[in-house]
C-alpha cells in the first residue's frame, strides 16, 4: 500500500508541475499578445498625429500660396499685365496735332532729348489699369512728368502728364485729355560706338579716298576712341580720339542718314565745335566718299 501511495504522490506532483508550465505558456503567450496590441494600439494612436502634421503643412501651404497672391494682386491692384515695351535706344516723336519733333535716346536710365543728356526715366514694371505702360521721367529742374505709352514694336504712342495731370493721374489714375505723341524707332540710330569706328577704318583704309593719304597707322590704336554722351544722340554719334602720346587729341562727329553718313572731323580739342576741319560724305557700306568739303578755307 504504501508503495502505491509513493506512485500516486509522484503522479500528482508531475500534473501540478505540467500544469505551472501549461500555465506559464500561457501567460507567456498572453504577454506576446498583450504587446502586440499595445503596438498597434501605439501605432493606431501616431497616425492622427501624422496626418494632422501633414494636414497643418497643406493648411499653411495654401494660406502662404493665397498671402504671396494677395501680395501680387495688391502689388498690381491698377493693372495686373507685366510691362514688357523695350523703349531702350532712339526715338523720333511727333504731335499728331502740331507735328512737332523731337530726338529721344533712352539709355539705361538716362534720357537725351534733341541730343541734351538732361534727364533720368524709370519704366514702371506693371500695365496701370487702362493698359499703359508708365514712364516717370525727373527733369533736370528736378520735377517729374510721365508717359503713358502704348504700342508695340518700332512704333508708340504716348500722352504726357505734367504737372496738374500728372498729380491728378497718380492720384486716381485719370487718364487726361490731350495731344498723342507718336513715336517711331529712328532707323537711322547708331547700334554702338564699335559701329561707327568699323567705319571710320573702312573709309582710311579704302586706297581710292582721298582721306586715306592722311593716315598714319602706327600712331593708330582702336583702344583711344571713347563716345561723348553730350553730342551722342540717335542718327549722331560723337566720338573722341586720344593722341597715343597722351596729349591732346581730336573729335569725329558722325550723322547717319540712312545708306549714307556725313562724317566731320575736328583736328585738335579746342576746334569743336566751332571750326571743323573737313566734311565728307560715305556709303555705310563699303566706305566710299561720295563727297568731301574743306572746311578751313
Amino acid at each position: 500500500m504504501k508503495k502505491y501511495s509513493w506512485i500516486i504522490f509522484a503522479i500528482l506532483a508531475a500534473m501540478v508541475v505540467a500544469g505551472c508550465g501549461k500555465e506559464e505558456k500561457v501567460q507567456t503567450e498572453d504577454d506576446k499578445q498583450e504587446m502586440k496590441q499595445d503596438e498597434v494600439q501605439e501605432e493606431k494612436e501616431s497616425e492622427p498625429v501624422e496626418r494632422e502634421d501633414d494636414e497643418a503643412t497643406s493648411e499653411e501651404s495654401a494660406t502662404a500660396e493665397q498671402e504671396e497672391k494677395s501680395e501680387d494682386e495688391e502689388a498690381t491692384s491698377d493693372g495686373v499685365e507685366e510691362a514688357t515695351l523695350d523703349i531702350s535706344g532712339s526715338w523720333v516723336a511727333k504731335g499728331k496735332d502740331d507735328g512737332v519733333k523731337s530726338k529721344w535716346f533712352f539709355n539705361n536710365g538716362e534720357l537725351a532729348v534733341n541730343e541734351k543728356y538732361d534727364y533720368v526715366y524709370k519704366v514702371e514694371k506693371y500695365k496701370d489699369r487702362h493698359g499703359y505702360t508708365v514712364v516717370k521721367i525727373i527733369r533736370d529742374d528736378n520735377n517729374m512728368t510721365a508717359l503713358l505709352l502704348k504700342g508695340e514694336g518700332d512704333s508708340l504712342e504716348a500722352l504726357t502728364l505734367e504737372d496738374d495731370s500728372f498729380d491728378q493721374y497718380f492720384t486716381d489714375g485719370t487718364v487726361p485729355d490731350g495731344q498723342v505723341i507718336e513715336f517711331q524707332r529712328d532707323g537711322a540710330a547708331w547700334d554702338s560706338m564699335d559701329e561707327a569706328v568699323d567705319l571710320w577704318e573702312l573709309v582710311h583704309k579704302n586706297k581710292a579716298n582721298e582721306v586715306s593719304k592722311n593716315i598714319f597707322w602706327e600712331n593708330y590704336e582702336r583702344d583711344l576712341w571713347e563716345v561723348v554722351e553730350e553730342g551722342t544722340s540717335g542718327d549722331t554719334m560723337l566720338l573722341h580720339f586720344s593722341n597715343i602720346s597722351g596729349a591732346g587729341g581730336s573729335f569725329t562727329k558722325f550723322v547717319s542718314h540712312g545708306d549714307r553718313v556725313e562724317i566731320t572731323e575736328y583736328n585738335g580739342n579746342a576746334s569743336y565745335p566751332q571750326n571743323p576741319s573737313v566734311r565728307y560724305t560715305v556709303e555705310r557700306a563699303d566706305g566710299k566718299v561720295i563727297e568731301m568739303e574743306d572746311l578751313t578755307q
